[in-house]
């Protein structure tokens, strides 16, 4: 009975864990979304010779990018599947 509530509470730990990686994932993407905008309307307002505006969108988007894959492409079940993986090849060996 205790080794069920153990199981429990680890995947609602993991669970919460995913989910606060999620939200700071989203709070990251809505940051982005609301400053671009405003870094390219300023740009285009007192400088349109010159779209510098380009370093802000690229600058920025490189670590939305990279805060995108962590979350959801390369996240724990993934690592989990890989040491997983790892073991089984060295059992095989």
């Amino acid at each position: 009975m205790e080794n069920n509530y153990q199981e429990e509470d680890e995947r609602y730990f993991k669970a919460r864990k995913r989910f606060d990686k999620i939200k700071a994932f989203y709070g990251h993407l809505i940051i982005y979304l609301s400053i671009i905008p405003v870094v390219i309307l300023f740009n285009l307002e007192y400088d349109s010779d010159f779209q510098w505006f380009w370093y802000s969108v690229i600058g920025g988007g490189i670590p939305l990018l990279m805060h995108a894959l962590k979350v959801f492409a390369f996240n724990a079940n993934w690592e989990a599947r890989k040491v997983q993986e790892i073991l089984d090849k060295e059992d095989n060996n």
